[in-house]
């Protein structure tokens, strides 16, 4: 069945795809003029500290420009490609055409051994496309951009080792996944939604311990902290904040790169701290102190609570959605898919997945709502852990060096940052810190 262009479900898909792609590159291009003009530039209120004056000198400046030009060049390159993947897979039929093919081999989806195996061959295949498009890519931006900077340590042994984790750890998850929307579209037609959202939220709690203890170590090292001032440090931060940890560890992040990072995962008592082993060696205590201070800020002012208190309710009102409109066979006519009117119970993944598509045609013009609220939160942490920590001096020489380090672009232009920027840009960060009040400051 040939897809409808006159239906209104194609023309939103089809006008969001466009409408993403020239905006991102709008985006994109006004900041690589931006930084023709201002990448050689260093701002004014960086003047006034030495480090910054002494870390972004001509050379560190024309480092950052060339960096980013070289990752814009091979973005304009790549997104085209990947816009006419998108739209050949969706317009030619491929998707109607695949599922077909396995309903020929694993019959109408009425029962839940079908339907799980329909549904998993449906989105394995269903991804070779994009894949092997994406492989050379990833290729070229490890071993040729990063390697050009400095940041990639990989070998080919590494890539091709990770790859096929990465790849089974994905098929593996994508089953269980399956084994869920499989469970909820049998034996729960009509509430399917309901059943799906709680076992989606329930997975994303299970992982949450899972993953770093299992999946994490598959591709890095963690070796706990050793003893010493960094970890006597941090080990009384947490006891002044009252955050129980499971851990404190050192990620072997060189082996792969020269990024740095640190983060938490997990939840309750099992929450662990990790720290890559690039961050400690460029960081002083204190400025370490402040980082990690920064990211119990986050914890202390329940920001990932108040998050999950959001997206729960709204991931059962989408999922509602979903199943509303799964029910109407236009969804899958226009888009080609001829399975019958009487069938649709039996196919309402294929709604899911149609709405996806549609879904990331248009998500994009949301974006900057999530990141305006994203950037209160860490001008949030960034004043917890200045105040927690008494000391300005530290966090603020910890952004500067870690953006120097990433080779973070100074001066983004002001919709660009807007439109894409889930944190403040270095200067907005250290205009706020400096008008945080410290009782005792230690700087």
């Amino acid at each position: 069945m040939a897809i409808s262009l006159n239906n209104p479900f194609v023309i939103v898909f089809f006008a969001g795809t466009l409408f993403t792609f020239f905006m991102n590159h709008f985006l994109e291009f006004i900041d690589y003029k931006s930084r023709q003009k201002n990448g050689g530039r260093l701002p004014e209120i960086l003047k006034k500290y030495p480090l910054a004056a002494g870390t972004f000198d001509e050379e560190k400046l024309k480092k950052i420009s060339a960096y980013e030009d070289d990752k814009y060049k091979f973005w304009v390159f790549k997104s085209p490609l990947f816009l006419l993947m998108n739209l050949l897979l969706v317009f030619s039929g491929f998707y109607p055409w695949l599922l077909g093919k396995i309903v020929s081999f694993t019959g109408i989806p009425s029962t839940f051994g079908p339907a799980f195996l329909c549904f998993f061959l449906f989105l394995l295949l269903g991804s070779i496309p994009e894949e092997i498009i994406s492989i050379p890519f990833a290729l070229f931006k490890e071993f040729v951009i990063e390697k050009k900077h400095g940041f990639s340590k990989m070998t080919a042994k590494l890539w091709i080792q990770d790859y096929v984790k990465e790849s089974v750890v994905s098929v593996v998850l994508a089953a269980l996944l399956t084994v869920a929307a499989a469970f909820a579209f049998t034996f729960f037609r009509t509430t399917w939604a309901f059943i799906l959202a709680a076992l989606l939220v329930a997975f994303t709690f299970i992982m949450q311990i899972v993953y770093p203890k299992f999946i994490a170590p598959l591709f890095n090292k963690f070796s706990p902290l050793e003893d010493g001032e960094l970890k006597d440090r941090i080990t009384a931060l947490l006891s002044k904040t009252g955050f129980v940890s499971d851990g404190l560890f050192v990620m072997d992040a060189s082996k792969r790169s020269g990024h740095s990072n640190a983060y938490f995962s997990g939840f309750g008592k099992h929450k662990r701290i990790v720290l890559y082993d690039t961050l400690i060696n460029q960081l002083t205590v204190g400025e370490l102190e402040s980082v990690l201070g920064h990211e119990l800020g986050h914890f202390k002012l329940k920001h990932i609570l108040k998050r999950l208190l959001i997206s729960i309710p709204m991931e059962v009102l989408v999922l509602y959605f979903v199943y509303w409109v799964a029910q109407f066979a236009p969804l899958y006519t226009s888009f080609g898919f001829d399975f019958g009117i009487e069938n649709i119970p039996y196919f309402q993944f294929i709604g899911l997945f149609v709405v996806s598509l549609i879904w990331g045609s248009v998500s994009e013009i949301f974006t900057p709502f999530g990141n305006i609220k994203s950037r209160r939160d860490e001008r949030a942490a960034d004043r917890f852990a200045v105040v927690t920590c008494e000391n300005k001096e530290n966090l603020i020489n910890a952004l500067i060096k870690l953006n120097s380090e990433n080779l973070s672009e100074l001066i983004p232009p002001k919709i660009y940052s807007f439109w894409n920027y889930s944190h403040p840009t270095l200067i907005e960060r250290i205009s706020s810190i400096e008008k945080v009040e410290v009782k005792n400051d230690k700087s």
